[in-house]
């Protein structure tokens, strides 16, 4: 359950409610981008605004499935491309918020996580001296919806740690068969 606090509800109430979204990716180096056109000061870090050069697919949230996520940001000189290129993002995490700010001073009033995964692919589209440079994130619960590749047993756990004894006995417990005394053998 999501809860927002006092001073966010008397900005949503109060008509002209500015939001903005916060894209979170721990690379190496952790990018933290927003949807407005400066930079916003939360949780102790700068995130800096994308403007109308950033894009952010819309949330699609079914409780069936875990839909992916996409983030592209436009208008990227040919030059700054090497950077993109360098970093592995495969499995990074990624987080979404939603950010109510103050109509008047523009400062954070509140944050809810809307979206969490991990970076998948970043797809590069060159066009001329600009590029756009996307990322596609899945969602945290497709993780938990995919097959265990290992099971409880002693092959798999001297799979990864050989000379680990510690399940060697579970086949054979799980099959024993214990016999109990009759009730009247503790009677006696």
């Amino acid at each position: 359950m999501r809860t927002i606090n006092a001073g966010a509800l008397a900005v949503l109430a109060g008509g002209a409610a500015p939001l903005i979204m916060l894209v979170e990716m721990l690379l190496s180096s952790p990018l933290r981008l927003n949807t407005s056109a400066t930079t916003i000061n939360w949780n102790g870090y700068d995130w800096t605004g994308t403007g109308p050069l950033g894009n952010i697919e819309e949330i699609d949230d079914t409780p069936a499935e875990q839909k992916s996520l996409r983030f592209s940001i436009s208008g990227v000189p040919t030059a700054l491309l090497s950077v993109a290129l360098q970093e592995a993002i495969r499995n990074k995490p990624c987080t979404l918020y939603l950010a109510v700010l103050d109509p008047t001073s523009h400062s954070v009033v509140d944050v809810l996580q809307a979206w969490a995964g991990t970076l998948d692919q970043m797809p590069i589209t060159q066009n001329g001296e600009t590029c756009t440079i996307s990322a596609t994130a899945e969602h945290a619960g497709a993780t938990f919806s995919r097959p265990k590749p290992l099971r409880y047993t002693d092959a798999d756990q001297q799979k990864l740690y050989t000379g680990d004894t510690s399940l060697r006995f579970v086949t054979s417990q799980a099959n024993h068969q214990d016999t109990w005394p009759a009730a009247s053998f503790f009677r006696q």
